[in-house]
Formats: structure tokens, sequence, C-alpha cells
């Protein structure tokens, strides 16, 4: 729950007083937070671990069957290693500004803000442009993870039903699913829905184990078909999965805030790298395994690929769904703080309390439209993934750190711009070519 106290929390826009004997120059930000009931080393792990294993994980062994095994192990371990970096660099970044700032902490589009202010003159004009893209790019995240929970709920109930001789469609389960979900948007106590979060990580960790028992219980079937590529073609869409299933940016952020020492967070043996070293592994394993088991047929979340016969995967199935189902009010938690924190100064204070359930019920219908429009869960995972978490997660953190390192700040022969300006480079073009070759899959995807 340390997410959704971190966006429901404002923070301070007042400069942070000295401590006893601090002068300016070694002001330190940590010591200006001010967060009521810190984690620990262990409970942030925990924490870091849970955010970032949910439905993106299921759909690493689809990812390697565009790549191989080969080619699939490698790029994961790539694109987790530059991943990391770059919110590495983010995380750095904002203390850096904290630290001129003199505030325990800022927000990401603040932190923004004020680094574009801070950099070359002819950006300053366009900081606020910057600041309100991080809440875009953040809110179209938030509203595409509703929009593939609705998919994969859909998806999964189907097969179930099938096996029972209940034929029904994608779309019209995610029709039948919107009503509940909606009223489950609608609750604005937080606490009311940490059962529901409890009963979520239990179903998860229940349906890994029975998923693993099938991706193991045969021996798996070795060709050469399965180390080689499917197609250049494939590499934008591999990334897109990827960073979908590795990126949490907000939570990645709330962990390090609400950390008893921030501190240990970052660094190459910090608790975000050493976290994401076992995430990557566990991406890893059940991406190979995953692979070998069901070959070219892996879809885009392996559940769909367990028998449909067998009451051990209906469950495991069930319980996934189960999650993701309990899981939507929170997400879509996210989303409407974004846009009430941004829109509700502009209501008359009699009729704020409408424009809140009418936003609530835009923020939960904008993911139900999404999904009946493009049922297609791979390819919809790979679009979100390439059009949001190449800015929020890479083209954004590069940006902030070549503004505050302006104008002398770059290091020997200006290596910290050039390498900031290929992060970005490589950013949108990841951002394009994902976007083009995953709308091109949803396209072919209708026309079946």
């Amino acid at each position: 729950m340390y997410f959704y106290k971190y966006v429901a929390t404002r923070f301070e826009d007042a400069k942070a007083a000295l401590l006893p004997g601090e002068s300016e120059e070694d002001f330190d930000p940590h010591a200006h937070r001010h967060v009521p009931k810190p984690t620990t080393y262990s409970e942030t792990m925990m924490h870091m671990l849970k955010g970032c294993l949910g439905a993106g994980l299921l759909a690493m062994p689809n990812a390697f069957a565009r790549m191989g095994v080969i080619y699939g192990t490698l790029g994961m371990i790539l694109i987790g290693v530059f991943a990391t970096y770059c919110i590495q660099v983010l995380v750095r970044v904002q203390y850096v500004l904290c630290k001129r700032m003199r505030r325990g902490y800022m927000a990401y589009n603040k932190s923004m803000r004020m680094a574009v202010m801070g950099g070359p003159d002819f950006m300053r004009g366009s900081a606020g442009f910057f600041a309100n893209g991080v809440d875009f790019f953040l809110l179209v995240w938030q509203i595409g993870i509703c929009a593939v929970y609705f998919v994969f709920v859909a998806e999964n109930v189907k097969q179930v039903l099938d096996y029972y001789g209940y034929v029904v469609s994608v779309r019209r389960l995610i029709v039948y699913t919107y009503p509940p979900l909606l009223l489950l948007s609608l609750i604005k106590d937080l606490k009311l829905l940490t059962p529901f979060s409890t009963i979520s990580n239990f179903s998860i960790m229940l349906g890994l184990y029975l998923t693993f028992f099938y991706l193991i219980e045969d021996e798996p079937v070795m060709d050469d078909s399965k180390f080689q590529m499917k197609g250049i073609e494939e590499i934008p869409v591999f990334i897109g999965i990827t960073l979908f299933a590795l990126e949490a940016v907000g939570v990645i952020l709330a962990l390090e805030y609400n950390m008893e020492k921030p501190r240990d967070f970052t660094g190459l043996c910090g608790l975000f790298s050493v976290a994401m070293f076992i995430i990557i592994g566990i991406y890893v394993t059940l991406g190979i395994f995953g692979y070998l088991k069901y070959g070219n047929a892996c879809e885009g979340s392996i559940t769909l690929n367990l028998p449909q016969n067998q009451k051990k995967a209906q469950v495991a199935k069930m319980t996934f769904t189960l999650a993701l189902f309990l899981s939507y009010p929170l997400q879509n938690f996210v989303a409407w703080q974004i846009v009430w924190r941004k829109s509700r100064k502009k209501f008359n204070i009699s009729y704020r309390h409408i424009a809140d359930y009418l936003i609530r019920f835009v923020v939960a219908t904008l993911p139900f439209g999404m999904a009946v429009a493009a049922p297609n869960l791979e390819a919809f995972m790979g679009l979100l993934g390439a059009f949001c978490l190449t800015f929020a997660a890479i083209v954004f953190p590069a940006l902030m750190e070549l503004c505050v390192n302006w104008p002398e700040q770059y290091g020997f022969c200006y290596y910290k711009f050039f390498k900031d300006l290929f992060i970005i480079i490589f950013g949108v073009f990841a951002c394009c070519s994902g976007v083009y070759t995953s709308a091109l899959e949803i396209i072919a995807q209708q026309k079946k």
C-alpha cells in the first residue's frame, strides 16, 4: 500500500529548515524527509518484488518466442540493465535537485520542471510542457495497465467457460466485468481496498507455483528454431513488452521515498540493483521454460497456454484472474489521483463532490473502451511499454540529467552530454518503432 499512500500524499513546497550545524552546501534531503512509518531494507525489497511481478511477467514466454532463447536472454539482460541505469539516473538527479532547492523531496513532475528551468535557455520556457508530459505518460500508463487487466481477466475466464460449454466472446466478457470494476473504482478510502491487495498477493504466488508445475513437468524440447529470432521487426515489440514487465516508475519512486535509509536504494549493489537482478532472473527463467514448453504457440499470457481440461490449470488461470481483478481499483485510483490533483481547483467547492465521481467514472471507463476496441494482450502490452515507458523511464531521466549538468558539469570531453543524448535518441527510436509495430499487430488482429 506504500505506492498508493505515496500518490495520495501532497508534499510541502516550502524549503526545509537547516538542521543544527548544517550549512547550505552539506544540506542532505534525506535528513529532511518526514515519513511517519519508513520501510526497512527487507520490507522495501518485498514491495519492490511485488510491484514488478504482475501481468508483464506472464508475457515473458511470448516475448522469448519472438527473439529465441539466446537473443531473448541477452535482450532481457541488456534492457534490464539499461532500464535499471536510467531509473538510477532519475533518482540521483532528483536528489541533486532537492539539494539545490533545499527540499526533502520533490515529485517526478516537479523535479522535471525544476530541471528544465535550470537547463539551456531555449528550453526553460517549456518547463511546464515537460512537467505535464510526465503526468501525461504516467496517466496513460496507468489507464493502459487497467485496459490490460480487462483483457487479461476476460481471456482467462473465456478459456475456463469454453471448457464447460459456455462460449462467450472476449469482448462480451469485458463488458460483463465493467460494472463491478466500475463500482470498485468509486471507493474513496484506500483502507477498504487493503484486503483486496492481500488476497491479490496470495493469488499471484499460488498462480506462479501452479504455472511452473506445468512448465517443468516434461523434458523440454530443444531444436535449432528455438534459438533463432523470428525477424528484425520483432525487436521493437520485444522491447515494449520487456519494458512493460520490468518498469513501474511510480512504484519505484514511492519505495525510494518511503525507505528508512534511502542511500541504500541506489548504487551498483544498492537495493534497486539487487531487486532488478532477482526480477530479471525470474523473468528469464519463466521466459525460457515457457518458450521451450509451448514454442511459437506462446500466448500473450502463459496462463492461456495451460491445459483447459485440468483442474490445476483452471485454478492457476482463475487465481491470476482474481489477482488482477482485485488490483484494478488500486491501479485506477492512481490514474484518478493524477487527474484530480491537476483539476480539482478548477471546480467550485460546492460541485467538487460531483466532479470527483464524474472523473472517477471517466477514468474507469476509458480502459474499458480501449480493451473493447483492441482485445489483443501481447500487442497491447508492447504498445503501452513502447509509448509510455520509453519516455517516463528512459527519455525523461536522461533529459533531466542533461539539464541538471548544464552548462559545465558534463565531465571529460562532454561524455555525460553525449551519453544522455544517446539515451534520448534511443528512447525516441524505441518508442516510434515499438508503437508502429504494435499498432500493426493490433490492426492485423482486428482483420482476423
